[in-house]
């Protein structure tokens, strides 16, 4: 998966979160998709060399 197509993904995962709700317990035991979308795009990120926030002067 390339780097827009995890930020997208993570993108809908924020979503998701953000319109679920928080007290059903089908809800709390799901897989954090938000978390694992994260460390999937540091990880890329880090092994293609970018930067996360570019020093755009």
């Amino acid at each position: 998966m390339d780097l827009n197509q995890l930020l997208y993904h993570h993108q809908i995962a924020l979503i998701e979160y953000a319109t679920r709700d928080k007290g059903s317990p089908e809800v709390r035991s799901r897989f954090d998709l938000v978390r694992h979308y994260e460390i999937r795009i540091a990880r890329l990120r880090q092994d293609m060399g970018v930067s996360t926030y570019p020093q755009w002067s």
